[in-house]
């Protein structure tokens, strides 16, 4: 029981260490200038599922932090983790974006996270912390919160903040959001994802999260396409390290 004890505790100072360590050397990211959706500037050309351990999930997550900004490593399922890794053109430069769809064990949220290998219009990591609610007769999926570049935006309301960066002042950009997705729109925009996204249009609940996952991971550009509603909000470079 002893040497247990001790083992966790070693995981748990090495944990705490990667990340002090990760978060001590975070490159500054370019600045993010107007409203950006990287999603609807560039063009999907191959992707790839990644099969990823779960060692391998938990010591990436532990190291990302725009991921901390929305969860802890030990509130995720890794059972459900999907890893999709994608190659997209960016004003004619071919650019890897990582794409995770990672449940929480609460069964209610998922965090979508994409990491692009170079900023595409300034945005490096961008994730997405979304709610979904199967308790209605019509299944919602609702953006509680966001990041870019490690800077966190709550969004519990769907917010029309700001049309532009000058509405936000010298140190801030505005960043769109979607407030709330239309899944028979993602069903329909990714084939892949048709089956989970049916069974939870028909009132499987449990397949929800599984259509939010591989419409997210494997279809990400169906984000932008399929929004029913989006809002915007006023983000602050100025505290960026």
């Amino acid at each position: 029981m002893r040497r247990r004890a001790l083992l966790a505790m070693f995981v748990a100072l090495l944990v705490v260490g990667a990340y002090g360590a990760y978060v001590f050397s975070y490159p500054k990211y370019p600045e993010v200038k107007g409203c950006v959706n990287p999603f609807a500037v560039t063009k999907p050309v191959s992707r790839t599922p990644e099969n990823w351990s779960k060692v391998h999930v938990f010591f990436k997550l532990t190291t990302t932090r725009d991921f901390w900004k929305m969860a802890r490593p030990w509130d995720v399922d890794y059972s459900h983790v999907k890893v999709v890794k994608h190659t997209i053109e960016y004003n004619g430069d071919k650019v890897t974006m990582l794409a995770m769809g990672i449940p929480l064990n609460d069964k209610k949220h998922v965090i979508a996270l994409y990491e692009f290998s170079k900023p595409v219009q300034g945005v490096k990591i961008r994730s997405y912390l979304l709610e979904i609610d199967t308790q209605k007769s019509k299944p919602m999926i609702k953006t509680l919160a966001m990041t870019t570049n490690g800077e966190y935006t709550a969004t519990n309301d769907c917010t029309h903040e700001c049309n532009s960066d000058s509405d936000c002042g010298e140190f801030a950009s505005c960043e769109p959001y979607c407030c709330n997705h239309n899944l028979r729109c993602l069903a329909g925009c990714c084939g892949w994802c048709f089956i989970p996204c049916t069974l939870c249009l028909a009132g499987n609940g449990a397949s929800c999260a599984e259509c939010v996952l591989c419409a997210l991971t494997w279809c990400p550009a169906c984000d932008a396409i399929c929004c029913d509603e989006e809002g915007s909000s006023c983000v602050d470079w100025g505290d960026m390290p």
